[in-house]
């Protein structure tokens, strides 16, 4: 049996668990987080971090302002939603 190939997006729990911590923890700080400053944060690529944000803002974790740039698309004003702090609450027990 062969195993797919690894996508770039976050594939684990743990993986969002991450990143949405990270979002929260900025949240909190009152700091704009955009794409750049969370892949810093998190030690992702840039092409990582694109395809994790856009992931969690389909499954409404996240909301964010989608601007131009590349690789794209880069986001900025990166909040969680209530959503997001659910999520993060579950993954906590």
């Amino acid at each position: 049996m062969t195993r797919p190939a690894p996508s770039a997006a976050p594939t684990t729990d743990d993986q969002l668990v991450e990143m949405l911590r990270t979002i929260g923890a900025r949240d909190v700080s009152a700091e704009q987080l955009d794409s750049k400053l969370l892949g810093r944060c998190l030690g992702w690529t840039p092409v990582q971090t694109s395809e994790s944000l856009v992931a969690a803002k389909a499954r409404l974790l996240i909301w964010a302002i989608r601007v131009g740039g590349n690789p794209g698309p880069l986001f900025e004003d990166i909040e969680l939603t209530v959503q997001g702090r659910r999520f993060l609450t579950a993954a906590e027990r």
